[in-house]
């Protein structure tokens, strides 16, 4: 019997609070001001007055920019006078940046914007002059996420070690009879972890048809980094990168990511130690025995650096041309064709997933049979919540749990499928 899981933010915030979702996650994010790739975002987004109409904020955010960007242009200086200057204008951009934070944490608005609503207006916001302003947005985007989500994997590695997800990796483990396919929304990469622990995942097979051929592993183990106060010291440099052995561990489950992984690498670049494979059209998966990944490096200056975070934000246009996407897309649709049971994990089928929908749409009609039953978990929603999944999946019976992913869940899930 086939077991199709479908999960979303909700799964993951299931660990702890600080994990974002759409309406939160430029609160979490502006915690990362100081750092290049944060403000870059920020000010962008203020400039093309992406967020609600408050000019005293857009001032700020636009100075923030303006003085980030000229300090980013004329980054060599030879003069004693064009040092002093410089000084001065970073001592202001440190000022703006505090000042701006600080106005933006007070603005319930902005701290609740949603991320789909802001990059829809900042990818419309295009003229002449600015032609190139969405593109840079969306990369910039990419880092700001990777970064974020590299940030709370260091933070919560003794809660995702506590967490539910490991419940239900034992019960996968032990449910062998079956077949455990895993549709994951989430970039971070506590499932995987979890799996790979108890030895039923591996990065190379375990995304399902495309084989990761090469891995980077981080110059040196995280743990090594790890100063007394609990703060990690992340290196951004990589090893060469080195093949997977055909010998290495194979993946009883797979774990299909249309939105790609905090892991997942692309790009060549041979600056500041980083090696990637020879051929573009080849990712590259980080991969070491303790599962930290340094964020990948990015600089304002050349925001066309190719060595990219290979994740796809949640943006009304979405970037997902590589060949990995591709095989993923086919994957989950053959998967939802023959699947007896559907699990839903904190998945509120939000409006930027349509084109994902819609691939779930055409895997449903093409069904030559009902799935059997479909279990959605989610905490506090409506009746009318459930419904809209009553209505994509058609089932011959629902079940749903209404108190949020949890141990008890797990429990239950084996009992429900049990039955079928």
């Amino acid at each position: 019997m086939k077991i199709v899981y479908i999960v979303g933010a909700g799964f993951s915030k299931s660990i702890d609070g600080c994990v974002p979702v759409m309406n939160d996650f430029f609160e979490k994010a502006i915690e990362l001001i100081d750092e290049n790739v944060a403000w870059l975002v920020f000010a962008a987004a203020e400039r093309a007055r992406a967020f609600p109409d408050e000019p005293e904020i857009e001032n700020l955010g636009t100075k923030m920019g303006v003085i980030g960007e000229y300090l980013s242009n004329n980054n060599d200086c030879c003069k004693n006078q064009d040092c002093q200057l410089k000084g001065k204008l970073e001592e202001g951009l440190r000022n703006t940046r505090q000042q701006y934070k600080k106005v933006f944490l007070s603005d319930t608005k902005r701290k609740k914007a949603n991320l789909e609503d802001v990059f829809g207006k900042m990818e419309a916001h295009k003229d002449v002059e600015r032609d190139n302003d969405a593109n840079d947005t969306y990369v910039r985007l990419q880092f700001l996420i990777n970064r974020l989500f590299n940030n709370l994997d260091k933070r919560l590695e003794n809660e995702s070690l506590r967490a539910a997800h490991f419940d239900l990796s034992e019960y996968v483990k032990t449910a062998d009879n079956l077949e455990h396919i895993f549709i994951s929304f989430n970039y971070d990469l506590w499932l995987e972890k979890a799996f790979f622990k108890n030895g039923i995942w591996h990065p190379r097979d375990g995304h399902g048809t495309y084989l990761f051929e090469h891995y980077a592993k981080p110059e040196k183990d995280i743990s090594q980094n790890m100063k007394p106060n609990g703060v990690v010291e992340v290196s951004n440099k990589f090893v060469e990168t080195k093949e997977f052995s055909e010998k290495c561990q194979k993946a009883r489950v797979k774990v299909l990511k249309p939105h790609g992984s905090l892991a997942w690498r692309f790009g060549k670049v041979i600056e500041r130690g980083v090696v990637l494979v020879e051929s573009d059209e080849n990712p590259c998966v980080t991969y070491n025995p303790t599962w930290f990944y340094p964020p990948v490096q990015h600089t304002d200056k050349k925001i066309d650096l190719k060595m990219t975070p290979l994740i796809v934000p949640p943006t009304p246009n979405k970037i997902r041309s590589h060949q990995l996407f591709w095989d993923t897309d086919k994957d989950m649709e053959k998967a939802l064709l023959t699947a007896e049971v559907i699990v839903i994990i904190g998945w509120s089928m939000p409006d930027t997933d349509k084109n994902l929908n819609d691939i779930i749409s055409r895997a449903i009609n093409n069904r030559t049979k009902q799935i059997k039953k479909l279990i959605v978990c989610d905490k506090d929603q409506t009746p009318s919540f459930y419904g809209r999944f009553e209505v994509l999946f058609r089932p011959q019976k629902i079940e749903y749990w209404n108190t949020g992913f949890n141990k008890d869940f797990v429990g239950f899930l084996a009992n429900e499928i049990g039955k079928v």
